[in-house]
């Protein structure tokens, strides 16, 4: 196949579906917001009265829900000399566990991963419940992602109706890439630009993540497609979250700040956590509202459903004129997913941000680049396939290149404060380009009163696409700067060193009462080799198989393989706070499994190996990973290494055109950097 052929085509194709956008976009399209009455109470909440009165009375219904959920976990799990229903008797809605689940960036590897750890939990999965681990899933009140970890695993989740990973797997066919599900680019394009038309001739703002959102809406279901966020809090529509048997979902987004961002060459990213940590604002999108709670320079909420209205000074700048439908599903799936800053930086100044992030110390760069209002596009990179998609956004909607990079939302919180005077639009991003690429800060609001939090992380921030840790560090610095209460994190060092990046390990056992425990679950080789790039786009049955059951292996230790124990431990550090509060004592069984798994508190001094960066295995270290690449991932037979089903497996008929996991052609490169350019 000639590739440059095909790409010049590709791009000619494009070119004509931007230049008919207006010609043929319509009003009546799906994807556009419209206006509305404003409700007479409309107003910005400061952050500073606490929770919503939705979110509360959600709270409410959602604690009674869970409490038969949790007896039937406890008895599941079965924690030696624990009384279960002695236990139940005492619990109500005021002192039964608080469970948050935090879904890391990376791309596809950390969506699936996060998929992954959802069915490992599942009450609903048979091997989740033979693992004695089944049940935790229906009892999370929070799940929070960012970047791949949003835009995948939260997003399909939710917009599924929070069933099984397996029931996902019949509504969304992995093995077609979203990027162009149909094959015919002239259908699936045209579609697209026809949307971000209309969305434009209707008055409101556009840029790349217009259409680059709706790619992911190819992986939900198909009456999804043009949902709003704020959908699922809608009672009229019975679902599992506005019943309260399903956890709140939360999308976090940063964002960059022209005039104050730091640049390179002109492009502005957020900055980082050991610079700017917890002035850096951390933008979450709920059902219920949209905004930011401690940190930053605006801590107040909007409701979803009104976002994309011209606000002023807390109040609607017309108060017969409210937007509603701007908060797409897509759309937010495309914001938090939208990276364009640091994928240009690499590609333009060789310059890793992304996930390995090296701008610290940097910045000169910038100083070397004309003084130009606009982004400056290097000799050579003009046919880059992610400057096109920008270029053409920006030409054929009238913008500056500079302008249709980043999600583009009419602020909500002008002339709200002083940091907001005139600002009438937020420039927002990929939650991860600050350096916490863990979507925790969510759920350590202490309003909102989170127990235990399981952080899934897949960020491929150390060698060879694993994690170091730096993302849990980057969390505590921001905690511990805001006077917020978290765990002590050890340095990457004895992260990796003491293989806390490599196994399950919980931080804060022995933390203040106000304090959550973390269980750090980090994408490591348990089964599988799951250090595929971030930016596969599509997936055989076989390979979502290994990356299911990699995560399965990881969430229940090896399947009690390596430690029998494993689903009591998991079950204390559920109910350990919940027990003070009852005035029961904790089992010595919960003792014990602290004493095994909780970081001990000391640090490393040794340096990190070779080996340590390029772990294989954990439950069959014979198998190389070029071994496992050729037969398992590129192949057609089931996971050799696993030793457990995770009940959801399906057989592959057909390994060919599979993608590597590290590696693929300069082709598929561009390709994929310009329909998939996934996530942080």
């Amino acid at each position: 196949m000639n590739y440059p052929s095909v790409l010049a085509h590709f791009f000619i194709l494009l070119q004509f579906f931007f230049a008919q956008v207006r010609a043929q976009a319509s009003g009546s399209d799906p994807y556009a917001p419209a206006y509305t009455s404003c409700p007479q109470d409309l107003s910005i909440r400061a952050a500073s009265t606490g929770l919503s009165a939705n979110e509360k009375s959600w709270r409410d219904q959602h604690f009674k829900q869970i409490i038969p959920e949790l007896q039937s976990y406890l008895t599941l799990a079965n924690i030696s000399g624990f009384d279960v229903q002695n236990y139940m008797n005492q619990i109500n809605g005021s002192n039964l566990p608080i469970v948050g689940l935090s879904i890391s960036g990376g791309g596809t590897q950390s969506g699936l991963g996060g998929l992954g750890i959802w069915q490992a939990y599942d009450a609903r999965n048979p091997g989740a419940i033979a693992s004695k681990t089944g049940g935790l899933t229906q009892i999370i009140s929070y799940m929070t992602g960012l970047s791949g970890g949003g835009a995948i695993a939260v997003a399909i989740i939710a917009a599924n109706n929070f069933s099984t990973t397996a029931q996902i797997r019949q509504t969304t066919n992995f093995s077609i890439p979203y990027s162009n599900p149909t094959g015919n680019e002239t259908q699936f394009f045209t579609e697209i630009f026809e949307n971000t038309g209309a969305k434009a001739e209707a008055g409101f703002p556009i840029s790349v993540v217009d259409p680059f959102g709706q790619f992911w809406g190819n992986w939900l279901p198909q009456n999804q497609t043009f949902a709003n966020y704020s959908d699922l809090a809608n009672p009229s529509n019975n679902g599992s979250f506005a019943m309260g048997t399903a956890p709140m979902p939360i999308m976090v987004l940063a964002e960059v700040i022209p005039g104050k961002s730091p640049e390179i060459g002109k492009i502005m990213y957020p900055g980082f956590n050991s610079t700017n940590g917890f002035n850096l604002t951390s933008y979450e999108v709920t059902p219920f509202e949209f905004g930011s709670w401690a940190g930053g320079r605006v801590q107040a909420f909007i409701p979803t459903q009104y976002l994309g209205t011209s606000m002023s000074n807390g109040k609607p700048q017309n108060d017969s004129i409210c937007a509603v439908g701007f908060d797409k599903l897509t759309f937010i799936q495309g914001t938090t997913a939208c990276a364009f800053d640091a994928w240009f930086i690499d590609a333009f100044y060789k310059i890793p941000v992304f996930a390995k992030r090296e701008l610290e110390g940097r910045q000169q760069q910038q100083q070397q680049q004309q003084n130009l209002d606009d982004i400056p596009i290097p000799p050579g990179q003009e046919d880059n396939g992610l400057v096109f998609l920008v270029n053409q956004t920006a030409v054929n909607f009238n913008q500056t290149f500079n302008e249709s990079m980043w999600g583009t939302y009419p602020n909500p919180f002008q002339d709200y404060n002083d940091d907001m005077k005139n600002v009438d639009e937020l420039l927002l991003i990929d939650g991860s380009l600050t350096g916490e690429t863990n979507p925790i800060r969510p759920l350590i609001i202490p309003d909102r009163q989170v127990d235990f939090i399981i952080v899934y992380e897949a960020s491929s921030d150390a060698k060879n696409n694993w994690v170091n840790g730096t993302n849990l560090i980057n969390t505590q610095k921001s905690a511990s700067e805001g006077n917020i209460p978290f765990p002590q994190i050890p340095d990457v060092n004895t992260m990796v060193t003491q293989n806390l990046t490599r196994q399950p390990t919980f931080f804060g056992c022995n933390a203040s009462d106000n304090t959550p425990l973390v269980l750090y679950l980090p994408n490591s080789p348990w089964s599988g080799y799951t250090n595929f790039s971030y930016m596969q786009d599509s997936f055989t049955n076989n390979q979502l198989n290994s990356v299911f059951d990699n995560a399965f292996q990881l969430a229940t230790y090896g399947n009690g393989t390596v430690d029998a124990n494993w689903p009591a431990c998991l079950a204390c550090a559920t109910i350990k706070k919940s027990l003070k509060r009852v005035n029961m004592t904790l089992p010595s069984v919960c003792t014990t499994c602290f004493n095994a798994h909780c970081w001990n508190g000391t640090n490393s001094t040794a340096s990190i190996t070779d080996a340590e960066t390029n772990p294989s295995l954990r439950l069959n270290s014979s198998v190389s990973f070029q071994q496992w690449n050729t037969s398992v991932w590129g192949g057609n037979s089931s996971n050799p290494t696993s030793n457990s089903s995770n009940g959801t497996q399906q057989d592959e008929k057909d390994g060919a055109g599979l993608v590597k996991p590290l590696g693929t052609s300069a082709f598929a490169v561009v390709m994929v950097a310009l329909v998939a350019m996934v996530l942080g």
